[in-house]
């Protein structure tokens, strides 16, 4: 049986193990919206040099398919960066439930913090379960 200070310490260690996935996630995040506007530029400069070398149809033509490429590469940094946000929230929330649970065995005498212990231990597999469920939509 393993006691109640070896057993906080271990969850300790796993849950700095999921904030370190929480603050790469809002990396990220950011990362995709910058990344995003870099690769709008660089579509947009793509796009007006071409239609530079083009007739006056030609470059009109060029002119609307930047704009489009603009807009797509806009809305696809956009997703990317409500997908980590969106995993990030809902695993901070159950990061925050993890900690209350612990916070109770923690608090708990030496013979009541064993009936504690399931319900950190469910708090502990929703968080890693969605921390691997996000990981899997990211990798998608």
């Amino acid at each position: 049986m393993i006691n109640k200070e070896a057993y906080l310490k271990k969850l300790e260690a796993e849950v700095e193990q999921a904030q370190a996935k929480l603050a790469e996630w809002k990396a990220k995040a950011k990362s995709a919206a910058a990344e995003g506007s870099a690769e709008v530029e660089k579509a947009a400069d793509k796009a007006v040099d071409k239609a530079k070398d083009t007739a006056n149809k030609a470059k009109d033509l060029s002119k609307d398919a930047a704009d489009k490429a603009k807009d797509l590469s806009k809305d696809a940094a956009d997703k990317a960066e409500d997908l980590y946000s969106k995993a990030a929230a809902e695993a901070e929330d159950i990061y925050d439930t993890l900690k209350a649970k612990m916070k109770e065995v923690a608090d708990a005498s030496d013979d009541a913090w064993e009936h504690l212990k399931d319900g950190v231990e469910s708090a502990w597999d929703k968080l890693s379960a969605s921390i691997k469920e996000s990981a899997n939509k990211l990798k998608g």
